[in-house]
């Protein structure tokens, strides 16, 4: 399949933002959901200002919080590298089920559209997360930060309190997202991807349009909570399930999808009915 660009004529915006504060203060996480599937739905703006920001379902205090809530997740979760990027994601979030499945989504979502979340997830907790640590210390993402900030012109001008409320909302956002537990020490979550997970994942991971055939290529493999190689044998394994064909030589996972990007979810729901949370 030929991914389509989606073209922007905004300007060139920064490239590390403090958008991580914004999204981990948000109180219920449902309501990102909520907007995506309006968004899915092509309810558009005026739907999810009148329906939810003024009705104020989820009781967050103020309109200026609720319009901060709602820039901050239009910046982080709708924004698509390609037109199949964006049929993929919508196919998902247009469900009311798949709870588990929306969490890992978002927080690759996240990774594809912000640097920073990409950087802490993948220079700081992954390592940490392959290592066998038991806990993540929040000392170790602020000293990440600092790192960048020394290296990084556009965040000179952050603060050593900016730096350590960055660091301890990512904390916060991935205990929301069910990669950490535990409210004074963040502990790691045994992460167990089921098969629906995975042939979810190979499409969203296909729908970014790299240039590269090779899935194992791809450069976002790297905040997987499966390694490469198992990543590659339940790959080789579901492929005998019929969601695509897969060519290999050596190491390279050559995948070529069966479903359309629209099509893959209710796919997974008549195949994996019994999964489908």
């Amino acid at each position: 399949m030929n991914q389509r660009k989606i073209n922007s004529n905004k300007k060139t915006k920064p490239v590390y933002t403090s958008d991580i504060n914004v999204i981990a203060s948000i109180p219920d996480f449902n309501l990102i959901n909520d907007v995506i599937f309006a968004f899915a739905h092509h309810k558009g703006e005026e739907y999810i200002n009148e329906e939810i920001f003024k009705q104020n379902i989820y009781g967050i205090r103020t309109l200026k919080s609720r319009e901060r809530f709602l820039s901050a997740i239009k910046k982080v979760f709708i924004k698509f590298k390609t037109e199949e990027h964006q049929k993929v994601f919508y196919a998902l979030f247009s469900q009311n089920n798949f709870i588990n499945l929306k969490k890992i989504a978002l927080y690759f979502q996240f990774s594809f559209n912000d640097q920073l979340f990409y950087e802490l997830t993948s220079k700081v907790y992954m390592k940490l997360y392959t290592a066998g640590r038991l806990t993540a210390s929040k000392d170790e993402f602020t000293a990440y930060l600092y790192d960048l900030r020394d290296k990084k012109p556009d965040i000179q001008n952050w603060s050593n309190s900016t730096i350590d409320i960055i660091a301890s909302k990512y904390l916060t956002l991935l205990k929301k997202l069910g990669f950490l537990k535990g409210r004074f020490r963040k502990e790691f979550c045994t992460l167990d991807l089921d098969d629906p997970t995975i042939v979810y994942l190979t499409y969203l991971l296909k729908s970014l349009g790299n240039i590269n055939p090779d899935i194992m290529k791809n450069p976002y493999l790297d905040i997987s909570p499966y390694s490469r190689d198992n990543l590659y044998r339940r790959i080789k394994k579901i492929s005998l399930v019929d969601y695509f064909t897969i060519y290999t030589l050596g190491y390279d996972l050559k995948v070529n999808l069966k479903y359309s990007y629209e099509e893959i979810v209710n796919a997974i729901i008549q195949n994996y009915r019994s999964k489908v949370q």
